[in-house]
């Protein structure tokens, strides 16, 4: 159905500390391409359908990518936002949110590890940061100051992050912050098992 037809608007977007989150539009796209570039052995796993981004992947694919999911977030069916320095000249990150019912749900199979099942939750949300920003911290940052925004500006009932088996790093950030493993799902064409967390 897409969250519209749930009755779920997206927030503006927020200002955390040193970063701004806003919604992601093409004209973003010479920033985020460099991100993206820059992020590419990550994002590899991460993306979940390889090779992503192609060697060849070049400016006017990302415009295309960037024009699909401005569309979406305007059509109310997925919302992605962006993570910027405060200046707005360096994109540091990307932020998903997919409802339950998204079709890359489709197909996948779900294994609850304490009674959650997918169908209970009303947003998936994923995310990733730039490589070199893990050392001073900041995936955990941005993920903190991101789940205080989904609580306090959405109207969200049951959210749960999303990444999958092989990003240890990933999962290490989202366990510190005291979050547990609801359940796991497996696509064919994935991969990886993607765990969720709440």
């Amino acid at each position: 159905m897409g969250f519209r037809d749930q009755g779920i608007e997206p927030a503006a977007g927020f200002a955390g500390d040193g970063f701004i989150v806003r919604p992601l539009v093409p004209t973003d796209v010479t920033l985020d391409y460099e991100a993206v570039m820059a992020s590419r052995e990550f994002l590899f796993h991460w993306e979940q359908d390889p090779p992503y981004p192609p060697e060849d992947f070049s400016v006017a694919d990302n415009l295309g990518d960037l024009e699909k999911m401005d569309r979406a977030h305007r059509e109310g069916s997925r919302y992605t936002y962006t993570v910027m320095n405060t200046a707005e000249t360096e994109v540091l990150g990307c932020l998903y949110l997919l409802p339950n019912d998204d079709r890359m749900y489709l197909s996948a199979e779900v294994t609850s590890h304490d009674g959650t099942d997918l169908t209970t939750v009303d947003a998936t949300i994923s995310f990733w940061v730039r490589p070199s920003t893990w050392g001073a911290g900041f995936e955990c940052v941005v993920l903190e100051s991101v789940l205080d925004w989904l609580h306090r500006d959405w109207s969200l009932v049951q959210p749960v992050i999303i990444t999958n088996e092989h990003l240890t790093h990933q999962i290490a950030t989202i366990e510190s912050l005291g979050v547990t493993r609801r359940f796991d799902f497996d696509r064919d064409r994935d991969m990886y098992t993607s765990h969720a967390y709440a």
